[in-house]
C-alpha cells in the first residue's frame, strides 16, 4: 500500500496503529471489526457514519460480514447490538415491517454520503480531503474517492474496483438479484423521478439504462479500469533484483484480475508466466503458482459461470498448459526423490500431488513424468533392485516396493484407461525406443538391437517395476475396480480384441481372470520378455542375480501359465546358460590351481638325502577338482547343445503381443543373443586349448542346429572362427590331469 493511500486513512484515528487497522479493515472488506475498533477508540460519530455501510437483512436470516464466511460471532453480534442502540436512530424514516439487521435505510444513507461527497467536491469546501476520501468509499463516488488513491498501482487498481464492487451491488439490488430483498421489507414512498436520480448515483456507470447486459458491463469495466492504473514494466524479469520482480508480480496481479472477469484473458498471464519459466531461473514457488494457475485456467473455462458466459466459454480455446505443468512436475519429482524420498511418498502426498498435477497433461507428456517418477523415487542401483525382488517373492515389500506400489495404484485409479500404455511407456523410456538423438550398441563390431545409452541398471530397475506392478493388476482385478476402462484401454494398446486365441482358458467364466489372462498375454508378458532380451544383450552378468527371485514371482508363475511364456523360457535357458558357465569357470580354475600345486617338486628325503621329487599331499585334491570341472563342463556343453538341437529359434517375435521393440531391433537383438549363447562355449574350449574339442562338439552343434547359422550374423560367424583359429591345434587333449579325473 502506498504512502498516500496510508494517508487516506491514518488521519481517521488518533493513534498509527489505530489507523493501520482501520484501513485494513476498510481494504479488506471488514466493516465490522472497522466499527469496533472506531467504537472503542471513542470515535462515535464515525462508528454511525460507517455503521450505514451494514447490509440489511431479515433476523432470521443469516446476519453476514464480508469477509467472515460463518457470520458474526457471539461477541460482535452484542457489539453491534450496543452501536445500533447507541448510535443509529432510524425513527426519522419509519420502521421496518419486519425486525432486521443493518441499516433498512441503506440506499437513502448512501446517497447523503454521495451528495455529501459531490459537495465538498465544490471549490471553497472546508472539509477535510481526507475526510472527503471516506464518503467516497461510503458511496462508490469514483471522483471523491480515486485523487486519493496515490500513484501506486495496486492501490489505484484498488479504488478502480471498489467503485465498480458498489454500482454492482447496487445494480444487482436493484434488479431484484439480492437475497436479502431489501425493497420488499422498508417500502418509501417517493417520487419515481428521485428513485431513478438516486440510482444513476448509486449505479455508477453500471446504471440499468447505460448497460443493460450487466455481465458484459461488468467486464468492460474492469477492462478499462485496468487499463487505467495498469502497471508499466521495464522489461524482463531479473530474480536478483528485487524492482524487476515488484513490477512483473504487480502485471501478473493485473492479468490475474481482468481474467476473473474475462478468462480468455487468462492466456495473457499463462504468457507472461510462460516468458518467466523460459529462462529456467525462476525459483520453486513461482513454478508452483505458474502450475496451479494453469490447472485453475484450464478447468475454469470448462465451466462456465454466467449464462452471458456460454458463448464466450465454449468459443474460447482450450489453453496449453503442459510446459508450465511439466516444469512444476518436473520439480515435484526432483523434491519427492530426494534424500527425504520415504517420508515425502509413504507418509505425505506427493505421490498424489505430481499425479494430480498430471491429471491436465497431454496423454504421453503424463505417461512420461510417471516414467520419470518410478525410475527416481527409491532408485538406488541394481543391487538395491535385486534385494527388492527378492523381498518380493518372499511377499514382502521394502520401502522401494512399498513407493512403487503406491505410485501403480493412484495412478490406476486416477487413468485405469492408462496404466497399460503407462507400462508400454516406461518400457519405452528405459529402452531409449523413441530417443532418436542415440546410437545402437555394437556387440562384437555389429550393431546388437539394444539402444547404446539405454542403461543396464534402468533396465533391472524396469523388471521390479514390472513385478510390482502384477501384484496391483491383480489386486484391482479381484476387487473389480476400474477393470473395464483398463481393458478399453489394452485393446486399444494391443489394437485386437481381447479374447485372444490360444490364450490359457482357466477360469473362462470370471470376466476378470479373462482380463488378467488377456492383459499378461498380450502386454505385460512381452513387455518383461523385451526388457529381458535387451538386458541379456547389454550386459547378461547385471540379469544373472535378477533370475532367482524373477523366477520365484508371482509374474513368473503366471507367465508360465500362458502361450506367451516362450520367449521368457528362452530367456531362462540363456540366463541358466550363463549360470553354468559361471560354475565352469570357479570349477577350472579351482582345478588348475590343484593341478599346479600337486606339479610343484618338494623336498623329499632327509639329511644328506634330500633331493627334488614329485608334489605331495595335493594330488587328492587335484583329482577332485579335475572331476567336478569335468562335470561342469560336460553340463555346460549339454545344456547348449539340447537347445541348439531344437527346431524353434530363440526368441521368436510372438503374434498378437504388445512388444514394444521395433522389428529391426528384433532382429539384430536375436542374432545378438545367438552370439552371446556362444560366448560361453567358445571361452570354454579357449581356456582348456581344446581346438579338437571345438571341432567335434562346437562345430558340429552350430552346423546340426537348425536355426543357429541362420541366425548368426555373417560378422560374428567370422569373429567365431578367427578366435577358434588361435587355439593351439597340437595341444593334447584331454590334458592328462583331466584324463585322470
Amino acid at each position: 500500500m502506498s504512502a498516500n493511500s496510508w494517508q487516506i486513512f491514518g488521519l481517521i484515528l488518533g493513534f498509527p496503529r489505530q489507523r493501520s487497522l482501520l484501513s485494513t479493515c476498510l481494504r479488506r472488506g471488514e466493516l465490522s471489526k472497522g466499527l469496533k475498533l472506531c467504537a472503542e477508540s471513542g470515535q462515535a460519530w464515525r462508528t454511525a457514519l460507517l455503521q450505514g455501510m451494514m447490509p440489511f437483512a431479515k433476523a432470521d436470516n443469516v446476519s453476514y460480514d464480508i469477509a467472515e464466511a460463518a457470520g458474526p460471532d457471539e461477541e460482535t453480534e452484542e457489539m453491534l447490538g450496543l452501536m445500533k442502540e447507541e448510535h443509529t436512530d432510524w425513527t426519522e424514516f419509519g420502521q421496518p415491517k419486519h425486525y432486521s439487521h443493518g441499516n433498512p435505510w441503506r440506499k437513502l444513507w448512501k446517497e447523503q454520503c454521495f451528495d455529501s461527497a459531490v459537495r465538498n467536491l465544490q471549490s471553497g469546501s472546508t472539509m477535510d480531503l481526507c475526510e472527503l476520501s471516506i464518503y467516497g468509499f461510503c458511496s462508490g463516488n469514483y471522483d471523491a474517492l480515486m485523487p486519493y488513491c496515490g500513484t501506486f498501482w495496486a492501490d489505484r487498481c484498488w479504488g478502480e474496483l471498489h467503485c465498480i464492487k458498489e454500482w454492482l451491488v447496487e445494480r444487482l439490488l436493484e434488479d431484484g438479484h439480492a437475497w436479502c430483498g431489501e425493497a420488499s421489507l422498508c417500502e418509501i414512498d417517493e417520487d419515481p423521478d428521485e428513485r431513478d436520480i438516486r440510482s444513476r448515483k448509486l449505479c455508477g456507470r453500471l446504471d440499468a439504462r447505460l448497460s443493460p447486459d450487466l455481465g458484459r458491463a461488468v467486464a468492460e469495466e474492469v477492462q478499462q479500469a485496468l487499463s487505467r492504473v495498469f502497471p508499466r514494466t521495464s522489461g524482463d524479469a531479473y530474480w536478483e533484483v528485487p524492482e524487476s520482480v515488484s513490477e512483473q508480480f504487480s502485471l501478473l496481479q493485473a492479468l490475474l484480475i481482468e481474467s476473473a472477469w474475462i478468462p480468455q484473458r487468462g492466456q495473457a498471464a499463462l504468457d507472461l508466466l510462460r516468458s518467466w519459466l523460459q529462462g529456467g531461473r525462476a525459483p520453486f514457488l513461482v513454478k508452483q503458482f505458474a502450475s496451479y494457475f494453469a490447472l485453475w485456467q484450464k478447468e475454469m473455462l470448462q465451466v462456465p459461470r454466467r449464462i452471458s458466459e456460454v458463448q464466450e466459454t465454449q468459443d474460447a480455446c482450450d489453453p496449453q498448459v503442459d510446459d508450465i505443468i511439466w516444469e512444476h512436475v518436473q520439480e515435484l519429482i526432483l523434491a519427492a526423490s530426494g534424500p527425504h524420498w520415504q517420508e515425502q511418498c509413504l507418509h505425505g502426498k506427493a505421490v498424489e500431488i505430481i499425479l494430480e498435477h498430471c491429471a491436465v497433461l497431454q496423454p504421453e507428456l503424463r505417461r512420461e513424468a510417471f516414467a520419470e517418477l518410478l525410475l527416481r523415487v527409491g532408485s538406488v542401483g541394481a543391487d538395491a533392485s535385486v534385494a527388492c525382488a527378492v523381498a518380493l517373492a518372499r511377499g514382502e515389500f521394502t520401502a522401494q516396493a512399498q513407493v512403487m506400489k503406491r505410485c501403480f495404484a493412484v495412478f490406476w485409479s486416477r487413468f485405469p484407461f492408462e496404466v497399460f500404455a503407462a507400462m508400454a511407456g516406461l518400457v519405452h523410456r528405459v529402452l531409449k525406443l523413441d530417443d532418436q538423438s542415440t546410437n545402437e550398441a555394437l556387440l562384437d563390431g555389429v550393431p546388437a538391437g539394444v539402444q547404446e545409452d539405454a542403461h543396464a541398471e534402468d533396465m533391472v530397475h524396469l523388471i521390479l517395476c514390472l513385478l510390482v506392478f502384477w501384484t496391483i493388476a491383480r489386486d484391482k482385478a479381484s476387487e473389480g475396480e476400474s477393470v473395464e476402462q483398463a481393458q478399453e484401454g489394452l485393446k486399444a494398446l494391443v489394437g485386437q480384441d481381447m479374447q485372444t486365441p490360444g490364450l490359457l482358458e482357466i477360469l473362462a467364466g470370471d470376466p476378470r481372470e479373462a482380463f488378467l489372462r488377456a492383459a499378461l498375454g498380450t502386454a505385460i508378458v512381452p513387455l518383461l520378455s523385451d526388457t529381458l532380451l535387451c538386458l541379456c544383450v547389454k550386459e547378461p552378468a547385471l540379469a544373472l542375480p535378477m533370475l532367482p527371485p524373477l523366477q520365484a514371482s508371482v509374474l513368473w508363475t503366471d507367465a508360465f501359465n500362458s502361450v506367451a511364456a516362450n520367449n521368457l523360457s528362452d530367456l531362462e535357458w540363456f540366463l541358466l546358460l550363463y549360470v553354468k558357465h559361471n560354475a565352469w569357470k570357479v570349477a577350472f580354475r579351482e582345478a588348475s590351481a590343484q593341478q599346479a600345486l600337486a606339479a610343484k617338486p618338494t623336498l623329499v628325503r632327509f639329511g644328506a638325502a634330500v633331493q627334488p621329487g614329485p608334489g605331495s599331499g595335493h594330488a587328492a585334491e587335484a583329482e577332485k577338482a579335475a572331476h567336478e570341472s569335468k562335470i561342469a563342463r560336460e553340463a555346460l556343453l549339454d545344456w547348449a547343445q539340447d537347445r541348439l538341437a531344437r527346431p524353434r529359434p530363440l526368441v521368436e517375435p510372438q503374434p498378437r503381443s504388445q512388444t514394444a521393440l521395433p522389428e529391426e531391433h528384433v532382429q539384430n537383438l536375436r542374432k545378438a543373443l545367438a552370439w552371446r549363447a556362444l560366448l560361453p562355449l567358445i571361452n570354454l574350449f579357449e581356456a582348456e586349448l581344446d581346438f579338437q574339442g571345438v571341432m567335434q562338439d562346437l562345430f558340429v552343434s552350430i552346423d546340426e542346429s537348425p536355426w543357429m547359422l541362420k541366425m548368426l550374423d555373417q560378422r560374428h560367424a567370422r569373429a567365431l572362427l578367427s578366435r577358434v583359429a588361435h587355439i593351439p591345434m597340437s595341444s593334447e587333449w584331454p590334458p592328462p590331469w583331466l584324463k585322470a579325473a
